[in-house]
């Protein structure tokens, strides 16, 4: 496995974290580890949407590029970090406490920025 989904993989083992991946800026699933329920097509269609339209509109208000967004919804809730190059997706369950898994975020974030400068 590379280091890249390694990472992944142990930001997966977090409490209340029901999917982690990591997605190009054009959508593509680069590497994840995700529940059952989820559909990794799915995953990445909604993520490629969510930050392209979160880009324009900030962009369109002269407010620059996204750098993290976080979307809590009935069922759950996410967070999109971005990488530069890529971005990291984050998704918890409906009771997670985000705040708490913060650090945990930020740590897989720094380690897949060093991985894919490395590779």
């Amino acid at each position: 496995m590379s280091k890249i989904h390694d990472a992944v993989v142990e930001l997966r083992r977090a409490p209340g974290v029901r999917g982690a991946a990591v997605l190009t800026n054009d959508g593509l699933m680069a590497a994840s580890s995700l529940d059952d329920a989820l559909v990794a097509d799915v995953v990445a269609g909604l993520s490629s949407f969510l930050l392209m339209t979160a880009n324009k509109s900030l962009g369109e208000g002269s407010m620059g590029t996204c750098t993290q967004l976080t979307v809590h919804a009935t069922h759950g809730k996410a967070v999109f970090l971005d990488l530069t190059d890529s971005f990291l997706v984050v998704l918890f369950d409906q009771f997670a406490d985000i705040a708490g898994a913060q650090k945990q975020v930020q740590d897989a974030a720094s380690r897949i920025r060093r991985a894919s400068r490395l590779a």
